[in-house]
């Protein structure tokens, strides 16, 4: 029984299914909730089809794991308490805090999530999934200095 690789925005997801919905596409790319964003299918070099939530995609078939997905509306993220609009679903913390008008070599990127904080500060590629009412804060990175 393999697995099943599909790409959402570049970014790789599996599935353990063939067949699978636009909604499960979305849901494993954690772009949620799902009715925020568009799904798109690449269906050769120029075109792209919507694909519905309910609608079933075979991953089988040939040159179908290329999806696109789009906020429908943009997207409201929070950087240090002031509301940044993007319109991309996943962005890196640099691109995040470059949005947010900040300086990204001099800042790291830090989500807080609850009670929790994800650091991105030796992770600055991370692709991160965003939703709508995400928060990040900014902390200045220390100069680093070599004795």
């Amino acid at each position: 029984m393999g697995k099943f690789i599909f790409k959402v925005n570049r970014q790789k997801f599996e599935s353990v299914s063939a067949i699978i919905t636009g909604k499960e596409i979305l849901e494993k790319a954690d772009l949620l909730p799902v009715e925020d964003y568009e799904l798109l299918i690449k269906v050769n070099e120029k075109g792209f089809e919507p694909v519905q939530l309910d609608e079933e995609i075979n991953l089988k078939g040939a040159g179908i794991e290329g999806f696109f997905a789009k906020p429908y509306k943009k997207l409201i993220i929070y950087v240090d308490d002031e509301p940044v609009e993007v319109d991309e679903c996943f962005l890196t913390p640099n691109e995040i805090l470059t949005a947010s008008g900040k300086n990204a070599s001099g800042f790291y990127l830090k989500q807080i999530s609850g009670h929790r904080e994800i650091s991105y500060k030796n992770d600055r590629e991370h692709k991160v999934a965003i939703k709508n009412g995400l928060k990040f804060s900014s902390c200045k990175l220390e100069p680093t200095t070599v004795s």
